[in-house]
Formats: C-alpha cells, structure tokens, sequence
C-alpha cells in the first residue's frame, strides 16, 4: 500500500487546486528552517496568495486574510517580538 502524501493544509482540503504544494512551501517558510521577521512572513503570506490565485483557488482571499492576522501565532520569529514559534512555546507537541 503506498503511503499518503503527508498534508500541511489546516481547515482546507489539500488535494484541491494544488493547495497542498502551497501550503507545504507556506509551512517551511514560517517553520523552524524558514522564519524571520514580520516583513518575512508578510513575503511568505503575499508568495501563499500569489500560488493560490495563480491555480484558480476560490479561497485565495479567505486564506490571505486568516493568515494575515492570525499568522503570527505559528511564524518562527528571529528575535522580535519573541524568539521562535509561540505555538510550539505554549504547545510543545504540536
């Protein structure tokens, strides 16, 4: 039996419009080896819209807007306004 491709979409399927391939791009730009500062995760939010939009995705603005403001609680930050991701800080098994 072949294994599943492992899925980074939260609350979205995954296997639509090629959102797991974005997802997956947006996940490493925010995670451990990725992270930086806000204008960081601004890049990787507006590079997350841009491959939603560019495959026809209708939820392109819905996600852009979540990721926006609710972004920072899983972005790896270098220094300011704290060092690391606050999820795994609050929740070290996730």
């Amino acid at each position: 039996m072949a294994d599943k491709e492992r899925q980074y979409c939260l609350f979205m399927d995954g296997t639509k419009h090629n959102r797991n391939a974005g997802c997956r791009a947006h996940d490493n730009a925010y995670g451990i080896y990725g992270g930086g500062t806000e204008r960081d995760r601004r890049a990787a939010d507006l590079a997350f819209y841009r491959h939603m939009r560019d495959n026809r995705d209708p939820l392109a603005l819905v996600v852009l807007f979540f990721v926006t403001f609710y972004g920072w609680f899983f972005f790896n930050y270098h220094g300011r306004p704290w060092r690391g991701q606050l999820s795994r800080k609050l929740f070290p098994n996730y």
